[in-house]
C-alpha cells in the first residue's frame, strides 16, 4: 500500500485525556465574524483529521465536518460552546472520508434534534462501502503496524544505551494507540437529510448555501458558500497545501474546481490546512490537474502505463510543485504520491471509461 498513514486518515483535537494521552487543543482561527475554523493535530503518524468549521447564526449553529473521532469533535464542540450558547442544529458532512464524519455522535448526544446533512451519494457510501473500505485498516493494517512499533520500542528500551529517539517513539506509540482506540469506539451517525445539487440553510441572520457541482474527489462532495461574507468552504476539493487525489474523478473534478474559481470568494477554507486569502493555491492545483490530464492521456496513447507516465511527467511539474509546496521535502514527496501518482492512475481509469461511484482501491506500489 502506498500510504498506510492515509488509509488511517483522521486527526483529533483537544486538551483532554484520550486513552491516557493528553491531546493538544484545536488551533482556532476566526475566519470572519461568527465563522470559526478548528484545526487539529495528528495522532502520531497514523491519524489525520479534517478541518471543522462552525458557522454561528442568530438562531443556530451549523458545523461543517465533524472530525474523525469523538474526542476530536468533543474538543471542537467545547470550543463552540465557549463562543456561543446557541444550539448546533445542523451538521454537514462534506464527503465519506472518515476524518470528516466519524465524530458526529458528539453533536447527536448534545443536540438530539440536530440534522445531519450530506449529498445523497455520500450517505449511500457512508452506510456500507466506506465502512468496508476502512475495515482492513482497523482490523489488520493498523494493529499490525502498532505491533511492529511496540516491538521497536521494547528493543530500544532494552538496549544498554537507549537511543536518543526513544521518547519520541514512545510518544508516537501512545498517540497511535489512542487513535485506534478512538476509531474502534465510534458510534456511526448517518445523515438524516440529503440533497442533490443545492440547498440553503437559514441560521436566522445569515444564509449558507450547501452545494454539489458534480463528482470531484468523491461522488458526492459537498461544499459551502456564504454569499454575503464571500467565504468558500471546500472540504477536500482543495487542501492546503497538497490536495489528495485518491479515488478522484479527473475531468469532472477540474470542472468542479473551475466552478469554485468562478465564485466571488474572498476567503477559501480548505478541507485541511489554514484558510486562504486568495485563489493562488486553487489555480495552481487546477494547473497541475489540467497538465496531468493532457499529458497522461498522451502517454497512455503511446502505450505507457500510469507509473511510467508519472516518471515521465513528474519532472515537468517542478515549477508548479514548488509554487504549491515551497520546495519542502516532505511536501514534495506528498505532491508526487498523493497528487501526481494517484491522479494519473485515475486519468488512466477515466480514459478506459471505468469510473463508477464505487470506492476505488489505493494504487499499489
Amino acid at each position: 500500500m502506498r500510504s498506510a498513514a492515509l488509509a488511517f486518515t483522521v486527526f483529533v483535537f483537544a486538551q483532554l485525556s484520550v486513552s491516557g494521552q493528553t491531546r493538544p487543543a484545536p488551533v482556532v482561527t476566526t475566519v470572519a465574524d461568527g465563522v470559526i475554523l478548528f484545526e487539529t493535530a495528528p495522532y502520531g503518524d497514523v491519524g489525520l483529521d479534517g478541518n471543522a468549521v462552525a458557522i454561528i447564526g442568530r438562531d443556530a449553529v451549523l458545523v461543517f465536518d465533524s472530525n474523525g473521532t469523538p474526542a476530536a469533535s468533543a474538543a471542537v464542540l467545547a470550543g463552540i460552546r465557549a463562543r456561543t450558547d446557541r444550539p448546533v442544529r445542523y451538521v454537514v458532512n462534506s464527503h465519506w472520508h472518515w476524518d470528516h464524519w466519524y465524530g458526529t455522535e458528539t453533536y447527536m448526544a448534545a443536540f438530539p434534534n440536530v440534522h445531519v446533512i450530506a449529498h445523497e451519494k455520500t450517505r449511500a457510501l457512508m452506510m456500507g462501502p466506506a465502512l468496508e473500505f476502512n475495515r482492513p485498516g482497523l482490523e489488520r493494517d493498523l494493529p499490525g503496524y502498532l505491533d511492529a512499533l511496540s516491538k521497536r520500542v521494547e528493543v530500544a528500551r532494552a538496549a544498554p544505551s537507549p537511543p536518543a529517539d526513544l521518547p519520541a517513539l514512545e510518544a508516537r506509540l501512545t498517540a497511535d494507540r489512542a487513535f485506534l482506540d478512538q476509531k474502534r469506539s465510534v458510534h456511526h451517525v448517518f445523515p438524516d437529510v440529503t440533497f442533490t445539487d443545492r440547498m440553503t440553510i437559514d441560521l436566522g441572520d445569515r444564509s449558507v448555501d450547501v452545494r454539489n457541482s458534480g463528482r470531484g474527489v468523491t461522488p458526492g462532495d459537498a461544499y459551502l458558500y456564504l454569499p454575503a461574507e464571500r467565504i468558500l468552504i471546500t472540504g477536500d476539493l482543495l487542501i492546503n497545501p497538497v490536495t489528495f487525489a485518491l479515488g478522484c474523478y479527473p475531468s469532472e473534478w477540474v470542472r468542479v474546481l473551475e466552478r469554485l474559481d468562478a465564485l466571488d470568494a474572498a476567503v477559501i477554507v480548505p478541507g485541511h490546512g489554514a484558510p486562504l486569502r486568495d485563489k493562488t493555491l486553487l489555480r495552481n492545483t487546477l494547473a497541475v490537474l489540467r497538465r496531468l490530464i493532457d499529458e497522461g492521456r498522451q502517454a497512455k496513447a503511446r502505450g505507457l502505463d500510469a507509473d511510467a507516465a508519472k516518471d515521465e511527467i513528474f519532472p515537468k511539474l517542478r515549477d508548479l510543485m514548488i509554487a504549491i509546496t515551497g520546495d519542502d521535502a516532505a511536501r514534495n514527496a506528498a505532491f508526487k504520491v498523493q497528487l501526481v501518482d494517484w491522479f494519473l492512475h485515475r486519468v488512466f481509469d477515466e480514459a478506459d471509461g471505468s469510473l463508477t461511484d464505487a470506492i476505488a482501491p489505493i494504487p499499489r506500489a
